[in-house]
């Protein structure tokens, strides 16, 4: 693999979008599409680290912190969503947001 193609598959997004398989209201609004920005440092800093990542286990292992995931959607999510109306995501949704999220707080290869 040459390097520059080996740079585009490290490369995290700008952002990410997740379709809900079950929408939730925010202010009054059906939202059916979650997009998210990429985080900042100051995001890190308010909310921690919604990926807890375990780079020795054998198997490499990841976990989240759901509490951490919805406060760090609700900070990254545009537009807006209250951390109140993401507490209704479905599970499956919000185990899917966890993962989509993940490559933004997991060091690249």
């Amino acid at each position: 693999m040459t390097e520059e193609k080996k740079e585009d598959a490290t490369k995290v997004p700008d952002f990410v979008t997740y379709p809900l398989k079950t929408p939730i209201m925010a202010y009054g609004e059906k939202i059916a599409v979650i997009k998210m920005r990429r985080p900042l440092g100051a995001d890190l800093m308010t909310v921690g680290n919604p990926v807890i990542f375990f780079p020795y286990a054998d198997p490499l292992r990841i976990e989240h912190d759901y509490s951490r995931v919805v406060a760090m959607v609700a900070r990254l999510s545009d537009p807006a969503i209250p951390s109140s109306s993401l507490a209704e995501l479905d599970p499956n949704d919000l185990t899917g947001i966890a993962w989509a999220i993940s490559p933004f707080f997991t060091p690249a290869r």
